[in-house]
């Protein structure tokens, strides 16, 4: 059988596709659904690599575990503690918060990706060129991770807003001095996944 965590370049696809509730089956969206935090990790040593290229050398974290709290299809995440920096003579209260990072081939398996697809839209439904364009847009906005910083700023401050954070729903705060293009920082927070806590929420009713 097919293992659909081994066709690395079509994660995103299949991630996407996990969303036809209403297309497939259960049995192919449960499946699809691994593609969204399950991918196998990579190993610690990789992660490690990329966060001292993007915080050029700087030790930024007390502690990292091992054990990543998910995988998918262009990174993973894992809960660290900051290192405190402060001159302040009291002891802080060890800040934990979530990293994402990038994996390195992320960006040329994308590109790659949308090269093959182009090519095939030339040659079969170029009709589906403007759309692809659109999709190639969004896709590469996805891969900076100072665009998710910044997403998550602004849908935070509206859910305080209108008065639905903290009352029903948290946005993790994003710390943007520490977040580049290929490493979100972000406060951690308890929960279950997103998708989860939306159809537990729909089964009350």
């Amino acid at each position: 059988l097919l293992n659909l965590s081994d066709i690395k370049s079509s994660f995103r696809y299949g991630q996407t596709a996990a969303g036809f509730t209403n297309t497939l089956g259960d049995a192919w969206i449960q499946e699809l659904r691994k593609l969204e935090d399950q991918v196998p990790p990579r190993p610690l040593s990789s992660v490690l690599e990329t966060i001292q290229q993007e915080t050029n050398g700087q030790d930024i974290f007390e502690e990292i575990d091992p054990e990543p709290l998910g995988s998918a299809s262009i990174g993973q995440v894992h809960r660290a503690v900051l290192r405190d920096t402060s001159n302040n003579s009291q002891q802080q209260a060890p800040i934990e918060v979530a990293v994402k990072v990038q994996y390195p081939e992320a960006q040329a398996l994308f590109r790659g990706d949308m090269d093959t697809i182009r090519s095939l839209c030339e040659f079969l439904a170029p009709e589906q060129i403007v759309m692809l364009n659109a999709l190639e847009k969004q896709n590469a906005h996805e891969l900076d991770y100072r665009t998710e910083a910044q997403n998550l700023t602004q849908v935070r401050q509206n859910m305080i807003r209108h008065g639905f954070q903290p009352a029903e729903v948290v946005v993790p705060a994003p710390i943007p001095h520490l977040s580049t293009s290929r490493m979100l920082v972000m406060e951690l927070l308890p929960g279950v996944k997103l998708m989860d806590g939306i159809h537990a929420y729909y089964h009350q009713w």
